[in-house]
């Protein structure tokens, strides 16, 4: 076992679901898009918290499925994968710190004060979201997010809304449209874990 990014070699199995998932999830744009690389991301400390953050939600919600308000499956805690889109800069503090909620609002705080993960690669795949570098390489994480319980995000709100039921308790993420979220925000670090990093070039 080894820390850091390691590199996905083409051919193997794990190459080809990743990059099936990337291209699919790319639509209309995949004839546009050559896959440069795909690296695992491999940090402990942060899997572990991810790890935690999940189960505090599935335990709870098994507990209490009664709770749910929009996503009423209590079993759906976890959304793998969603994208991320990022820059060059940015990569290795992601890489190394996870996600972290002060970069919030470098693009968008349309449904919260989150870190955005979109459901579409052709959403990510953005160049205002994964800027390209200076040969033209744009790169996008693939993540592990607890989704747990949604409600619909507002331009720039701090965190989720409380939930009817509770007032001391919020809905995990808020989202663009609750009945078919395709936009997800969180507001906990531990919320989402990077668990590959794809690097591309968009002729489109």
């Amino acid at each position: 076992y080894r820390e850091g990014r390691i590199e996905v070699k083409r051919g193997t199995m794990e190459y080809d679901t990743v990059s099936r998932y990337f291209m699919t999830k790319l639509y209309a744009q995949a004839p546009n898009v050559m896959l440069f690389k795909i690296e695992r991301i491999q940090n402990l400390p942060l899997w572990q918290s991810y790890s935690v953050k999940k189960q505090t939600i599935a335990t709870r919600d098994k507990n209490f499925p009664q709770h749910r308000e929009n996503n009423k499956n209590w079993q759906d805690v976890e959304r793998c994968w969603l994208f991320h889109g990022t820059t060059a800069e940015v990569v290795t503090k992601i890489e190394r710190q996870g996600f972290n909620r002060a970069f919030a609002g470098r693009n968008a705080v349309a449904y919260g004060k989150g870190v955005y993960f979109a459901r579409d690669a052709s959403y990510s795949s953005h160049k205002m979201y994964s800027a390209p570098d200076k040969n033209g390489i744009q790169r996008m994480f693939l993540c592990r997010v607890v989704v747990g319980d949604w409600c619909k995000g507002r331009n720039g709100q701090l965190i989720p809304d409380a939930k009817r039921h509770n007032p001391f308790e919020l809905f995990d993420t808020t989202v663009d449209y609750v009945s078919n979220p395709s936009v997800f925000v969180v507001y906990h670090d531990a919320q989402a874990y990077p668990e590959y990093l794809i690097s591309f070039v968009n002729r489109g």
